[in-house]
């Protein structure tokens, strides 16, 4: 209260825009509306520019491919690898970087610190304190360094509880394949609608997770930086830095995983995969049998399991053979499903193998209620209509 009574979070020698801007961005109330307006512009920008260059880019590939019908073993692996790469293409390309580059801007600019400065008290509700905000928000770009960022600048239950709930933050890859799909299918508002989704599982879930670990959390004093404008070389090299393991990680096991799904197409062998796990895809989600290796994969990278529900389906046009209500259980299932195997790594080596298997249990749990439960409300909604 002392601390309260004689600081202001405005320095007093603020140019005016400044002052105005911490204002609003500060403020207990209209910073939170600011702070989702951020957001927003920045889902909007990125769906805009995406249905652009998914245009100019992926959706001629695309068309290319699919001219080629290989029945040889050589010419199946050469067309995998082909799609693999395209499929690369259609997710980095007009989706992933510009959401990268957007989030990037605005840690640059001072921004996103003073959004987590505004959703303290949000964490205070579940019992964390604001520190772990921006590990939160770098979620956004990728779980792993977000972990090991709520590692390094929190302890005890704050540590373990910070790091389960960052499993469930949509990263660019996940936001990405919400954007593709979601945003091509169902519209501007879908796709609000499921982000909006994991922020209240993510805020219940707290709250169990606060229970579960009861000891209380310390306070800390939170820095703010003054505000600064972006340059071109600060966003390129920290989107790379963000994004280099696209090359380095995800497209070995894209063009890996789609090898191996073609040859298991090609040989017969994932119909005995997809049978056994007809009770998860098709009796609980209501999802063709042939997306079981799809989602199996998505284990290695959520860009894998697109890039194979395309190659599964058979084309890049996937409402004909899916409709909105299934589209959105398939979304939701893969946003709160086990994030990756990089972000299983980085929880095994912070919390231990305990609380690591416990984050896969629980987001396999998740995954599944969410999705069932969103499956049947749409259901019933269009029974009803």
């Amino acid at each position: 209260m002392l601390m309260e009574s004689v600081s202001s979070p405005v320095g007093p020698n603020e140019e005016g825009w400044k002052r105005w801007l911490d204002e609003l961005f500060l403020h207990p109330r209209w910073g939170l509306i600011g702070s989702l307006v951020v957001f927003a512009l920045v889902l909007f920008v990125t769906f805009e520019v995406s249905a652009e260059l998914d245009a100019l880019t992926s959706a001629k590939l695309a068309a290319w491919s699919a001219e080629w019908h290989p029945d040889s073993t050589v010419g199946v692996v050469a067309h995998a690898v082909i799609d693999a790469l395209i499929g690369l293409i259609g997710i980095v390309v007009p989706y992933m970087i510009p959401l990268v580059v957007l989030l990037v801007a605005l840690e640059e600019s001072g921004i996103m610190h003073r959004v987590a400065f505004v959703v303290d008290r949000g964490f205070h509700h579940i019992g964390l304190h604001g520190g772990v905000a921006v590990p939160f928000l770098m979620g956004l770009g990728c779980n792993v360094p977000a972990i090991s960022a709520a590692a390094a600048t929190s302890s005890g239950r704050d540590r373990v509880i910070a790091a389960l709930l960052i499993t469930f933050v949509p990263c660019s890859a996940r936001s990405a394949i919400i954007l593709a799909l979601g945003g091509k299918y169902l519209g501007g508002f879908g796709v609000f609608g499921i982000f909006m989704l994991t922020l209240i599982v993510i805020a219940v879930l707290g709250k169990v997770l606060a229970m579960r670990y009861s000891d209380a959390a310390p306070g800390m004093i939170q820095e703010i930086p003054p505000y600064a404008l972006p340059t071109w070389r600060g966003i390129l090299t920290n989107t790379w830095a963000r994004t280099s393991d696209i090359v380095t990680i995800v497209t070995p096991l894209l063009v890996i995983g789609s090898v191996v799904l073609a040859l298991l197409g090609h040989w017969g062998a994932d119909a005995v995969i997809n049978t056994v796990l007809t009770p998860i895809t098709h009796w609980w989600l209501g999802l063709p049998v042939v997306l079981g290796v799809p989602i199996l994969f998505g284990v290695l990278r959520k860009e894998l399991s697109l890039l194979m529900v395309y190659q599964a389906l058979g084309t890049q046009e996937i409402m004909p053979l899916l409709d909105w209500v299934q589209i959105v259980t398939f979304l939701i299932f893969l946003t709160f499903y086990v994030p990756c195997l990089s972000t299983f790594a980085v929880m095994l080596r912070t919390l231990g193998r305990r609380e690591a298997l416990f984050s896969v249990a629980l987001s396999v749990g998740i995954a599944l209620v969410a999705a069932g439960a969103i499956r049947a409300i749409l259901s019933t909604v269009v029974a009803f209509w």
